[in-house]
């Protein structure tokens, strides 16, 4: 089983008891972020054990990792542990991963310059070998497209 959140929490603890609003930790980035990678994977499993399989994805934003995850491009630890990179997807394939694609794959690509990959130490990769490239984790410490 793999684990993201250190148990620190519960996800059907967090969903299933009853909270004020106040207590409720459903806001947290750190708690909303994985709730929604998981509901969004357990409803594609749902489907599938109902023969209903896509025939397409379509991902945005947050939803990037899961669909990465339920495509089969990435395996549920690769999913959780994403990289975004200002670059092309051409110029990510035949230059960042040339040599290192048993270790690293291309996960979504969002627009014509912006890339999420995946794998084993490719921010320290990326780092030495392209020090000018804007590149981030995957990990959001704020609510995400929330207007108030």
């Amino acid at each position: 089983m793999t684990k993201i959140n250190n148990d620190e929490w519960r996800l059907l603890k967090e969903l299933i008891e009853k909270r004020t609003e106040q207590e409720s930790r459903i806001n947290d980035t750190n708690i909303v972020q994985p709730t929604l990678f998981a509901i969004q994977v357990a409803l594609t499993a749902l489907f599938v054990s109902w023969n209903i399989y896509p025939s397409s994805i379509i991902s945005h934003s947050g939803g990037d990792q899961a669909a990465a995850f339920v495509a089969g491009c990435l395996n549920l630890e690769d999913a959780v542990r994403m990289l975004v990179v200002s670059m092309s997807e051409d110029e990510v394939e035949n230059k960042l991963l040339k040599g290192i694609k048993h270790s690293a794959c291309i996960a979504v690509v969002s627009s014509p310059r912006r890339v999420t990959i995946s794998g084993d130490e490719i921010q320290q990769i990326l780092s030495i070998s392209y020090p000018n490239v804007f590149k981030a984790c995957v990990r959001i410490e704020n609510a995400f497209h929330h207007i108030k």
